[in-house]
Formats: structure tokens, sequence, C-alpha cells
């Protein structure tokens, strides 16, 4: 989903603060133009462009006309919401990224049964990883804003190493929670297909049977950003 063009989130979010998000709230384009700090017509042009991507809609009573936030206008305040929490406040416990399932490349089961990547996963991360990874795309972002903060921390590292015939890349782990209630671990690799709308995710189960998950079922992937913190189910 795409999010609103940066010069509509001022409108959003003031429509937010007047509490367009639980009921329709009656505000002229003059009122709504000194608030943001526009003229009328570019308050006007922002109503109208606003409903017209989904983020809002008017309601007539009468000759009163409202305003309010749809779900998807809800869901884009509350992901900027998450990005500046998770900015300003430096390095979080957490953070909650979501996503849509998909079926990867296959290569997966693969490099997560090697000998070598294995038994560092069973030493590291505490289980012994299901042959495959659980494949998240990630379609706003907000989102994917958040998949790349993970490459700017240190997370659990797994190193690379050789076999003789080749060599491997070195990965690191983020323990994490799925749905709130699978235990697994989100991993980003040195040398993989994907690039930051993906996110790749280890268990000691078959997440997809374990979870009833098929191709673009939503999930929400709560990722531990320390070593020291557990992931608890229900948390």
């Amino acid at each position: 989903m795409d999010e609103p063009k940066s010069s509509l989130l001022p409108t959003l979010l003031e429509l937010l603060l007047l509490g367009a998000k639980d009921r329709p709230v009656e505000i002229s384009t003059v009122e709504l133009a000194a608030k943001i700090g526009k003229s009328q017509q570019a308050a006007s042009k922002h109503l109208l462009e606003l409903e017209k991507d989904g983020y809002l809609e008017r309601m007539k009573a009468g000759s009163v006309t409202g305003v309010k936030l749809t779900p998807r206008g809800i869901d884009s305040v509350t992901g900027l919401y998450r990005v500046l929490k998770a900015s300003l406040e430096g390095t979080p416990p957490t953070l909650e990224i979501k996503g849509e399932i998909f079926s990867g490349l296959g290569e997966g089961g693969y490099y997560v049964s090697h000998r070598g990547y294995r038994k560092q996963f069973v030493k590291k991360l505490g289980f012994d990883p299901y042959p495959g990874t659980l494949n998240v795309r990630l379609t706003s972002p907000v989102d994917r804003k958040l998949r790349g903060e993970l490459e700017k921390l240190d997370g659990i590292t797994i190193e690379g190493f050789e076999d003789g015939q080749r060599s491997y890349g070195g990965a690191k782990c983020f323990k994490a929670l799925i749905n709130g209630t699978a235990e697994s671990a989100v991993i980003t690799i040195e040398r993989t297909h994907y690039d930051d709308s993906v996110l790749e995710i280890l268990s000691p189960v078959k997440l997809r049977e374990t979870l009833k998950l098929q191709d673009k079922s939503p999930v929400t992937v709560m990722v531990y950003l320390t070593s020291d913190e557990t992931p608890k189910s229900g948390s």
C-alpha cells in the first residue's frame, strides 16, 4: 500500500488532533488552512487528494459536512508514529513490523540445513530451525523503514565460513514473535536475492502449518532488538 504524500501529512495529523479518528469533525477549509499554515486553496486541495486516495471520507448531514479518517488514514498516522517513536527513543527493546506471506525462491531450506549455519543457529538461537524460511513481504514504506533499522543494529552474529568448495556469507539474527504466539527469529543475510521489502523468518516449526498461514496472509512480527530479551507468547 502507498503512503500519503509527505505534503499531506500535516493535514492528516491535524484532523487526527481534532478527533477525526473516532468521529466526523466539522472544519472549514479556511480553518484548516490556518492550522496547517497554507492557503485556503491548498487546504481544499489536500482534502480532495486525501479523499480521492482513500485516507478520509466526507459525511454530509443536512447543511453540515464532517470529515473523518478512514482505516487507511488511521493506519498511515499510526505507522508514522511507530517510526518516530523508534527514532526518538534510540534503540527500543522491540520493533513491530507488519507484512504478508509470500512464496520465496526455495533457497532458504538449503542454507538453513547447512551444518555450518545450523550448528550456530542451535547454539545462538536456542532452537534447531525448520529447514526453510518464512518469507514476509513488507508492503508499507513504514515497515520497510523499520526493516532497514535492523541493518544498523548488531543482532546475534552468524559467522560466515568455507566448506572447502565455496564460501558462505555471514548473517545476523534477532529473536522474534510471530502473531504474538510463535517464537522465531528474523534473519538478515549478507548475500541474498531479497531487498529491504522482505523479512526472512526462522522457526523451530513450520510456521505456515502451525499458524495456518498461506500466501497473502497478514502477519505481525515483534522483533526483539537485544539478545537478552526473550520473546514471550502473548506479550
